[in-house]
């Protein structure tokens, strides 16, 4: 049995506040969970862009056509709003810079996801035959 080294361990604990500071500063309105989320799956995987089913949340006063329209610039996928316009929900495939897109819109509140294969069949296939 090794025995535990403190220093190491509080070392460990810098690093992680270290990089939640960044994700802060960097993705301010991202939920950290998701960028690394995000950033595992692309370590693991760095041929295959992930597909995420994307939640973001906006201030009530956003037009609501524009702020489709500026997300679909962006991912290339059309958001189902829901909650009188605030909260816009895609399936795309994601990068770091397309989060970083969004996270830049103005108005954004907050923006989660999750990782999903929803959606990933369909949306490819449609590019693929022009539709």
């Amino acid at each position: 049995m090794t025995s535990i080294d403190f220093s190491e361990m509080q070392r460990v604990r810098k690093l992680f506040d270290d990089l939640q500071g960044l994700f802060q500063r960097y993705l301010p309105n991202v939920d950290p969970d998701l960028i690394y989320d995000l950033l595992t799956r692309l370590r693991e995987n760095p041929g295959v862009t992930p597909t995420y089913t994307l939640e973001i949340y906006t201030k009530k006063e956003v037009n609501t056509e524009k702020t489709i329209d500026f997300i679909y610039r962006i991912t290339g996928a059309m958001a189902t709003v829901y909650d009188n316009g605030t909260h816009y929900v895609t399936n795309q495939k994601l990068s770091l810079d397309t989060l970083k897109n969004i996270s830049d819109l103005k108005d954004i509140i907050e923006i989660t996801g999750a990782p999903t294969t929803l959606g990933c069949w369909f949306s490819d296939s449609i590019r693929r035959r022009g539709i």
